[in-house]
Parts: C-alpha cells; structure tokens; sequence
C-alpha cells in the first residue's frame, strides 16, 4: 500500500469517527441533532405562518420545499468525504462509484472502514449488496472476526442470517464454556436456541441441578415447556 494511500485511509477514519461529518452517524451529538429538529420546527411554523398571510391576502406562488428534502440536505456527507471513501472503495477493487452511489451506501450504513474491517477479518469477495445485507442484519466485524475465533467458517450469508436470529458470539462463546462443542452448536442448533430464548445463564442452572449437561434439543423442550 502506497505512503499516500495510506495517508488517505487514514484521513478517511478520521473524519468518519468525526461526528461533525454527518449528522445521521451513529456517533453524532445530541446538539447536532437538537439543532436540526429546531430548523425543521421553525421551517413548519415559517411554512405555516406563510400558508395563513396566503389565505387571507392574495399573494403570488411561493415554492416552499418539502421538510424531507432540508433534512436530507443536512444529513448529506461532505464532498470531501465521499471523495476520500470514493478512493479507498477504488482501491479495495469496487470501481469508480457515483456520488449517489457512495451517498446510497452510507445511508445503509456501509463506509470504507466498515468495508475495510470486513475484508480484513477474510471476506475479500463481498460484493457491495451483501455489504448492504450484513448491516442490515447488524453484523459487525467484530462479530464477524469472533465468530471465526470460534471456529466457525461462516459465509456472508450465514453471517447475516445468524445475527437476524439472534445468535451473538457471546452467547456461542459461552455455551462453550458450558462444555457445548461446535459439533453440537451447529449454527442450526444456534439459531434454533435464540429463537425459543434459550440463554446460557438457563443451562448452567440446569446443569447445576441436574449434574448433567442437558443436549440442545432438551435444553429447547425444557424452554418452550417453561414459557
């Protein structure tokens, strides 16, 4: 990777960690936000006032733009940003994208270091649209990156279709710590656990009453039975 690549990739860490950046980031200020809901509040009792001189006096047309479309304008990521993520994409071998096209990403949650963290943990093929679909599932690349700790060779698939049902790597990790092995805790048997509300607190009592290590399909009766 090249000096002024690198330069780049770590601008462009920066300034999506910086909360200023874009006002729809997770790690944006709660005044940012407050400022943004008093515009949108002044503009509906501007648009208001507006409607009402209008009604009583005749006044001529007055193209007042929709609420959404302001919002939106302040939520926009700089151009500065979409340029820097625009090169790293490029350079990770997704193309030259369009303005919209990295606007359309970074609505959906998918940034350059999110896709960076993903291919670093081993994913080097996902496409842009399973991107889409791992955030949409929640899947972090701290997820990603324990679940392969744990011995799992999860496809991207697999990855987003286990979070959506609730499977944590913490919940893996300490069904492990239980004695389960990964032959049991298969990733059927770990999305069929979290879906009945099976927790791992659950079968260390029964284990401790018992003295017996319960099997997955006895610690699933005993749920659905106790609900």
């Amino acid at each position: 990777m090249s000096t002024k690549f690198r330069q780049l990739k770590n601008d462009l860490q920066e300034l999506e960690k910086d909360p200023s950046s874009q006002l729809n980031n997770s790690g944006a200020s709660k005044t940012s936000s407050s400022r943004l809901s008093n515009y949108i509040l002044l503009f509906a009792f501007l648009a208001t006032l507006t409607f009402y001189i209008g009604s009583r006096f005749s006044l001529p047309d007055i193209n007042i733009p929709n609420p959404t479309e302001i919002a939106q304008s302040f939520n926009e990521p700089s151009d500065d940003l979409l340029q820097r993520m625009g090169s790293w994409m490029t350079e990770m071998g997704y193309g030259e994208l369009s303005r919209q096209e990295l606007i359309d990403l970074r609505n959906e949650g998918v940034t350059a270091t999110y896709t960076s963290q993903i291919r670093d943990v081993g994913y080097t093929d996902v496409t842009l649209e399973q991107l889409v679909e791992l955030q949409r599932a929640d899947v972090s690349a701290t997820y990603a990156r324990m679940m392969k700790e744990l011995g799992y060779g999860l496809s991207v698939d697999q990855l987003a279709e286990t979070r959506r049902n609730g499977v944590t790597a913490n919940f893996t990790s300490q069904m492990m710590d239980l004695g389960y092995t990964i032959e049991e805790l298969t990733i059927e048997n770990l999305m069929r656990l979290r879906s009945v509300g099976v927790t791992a607190s659950l079968a260390e009592r029964l284990i401790n009453a018992e003295g017996v290590k319960p099997t997955i399909e006895e610690l699933i009766r005993y749920r659905i039975s106790n609900q």
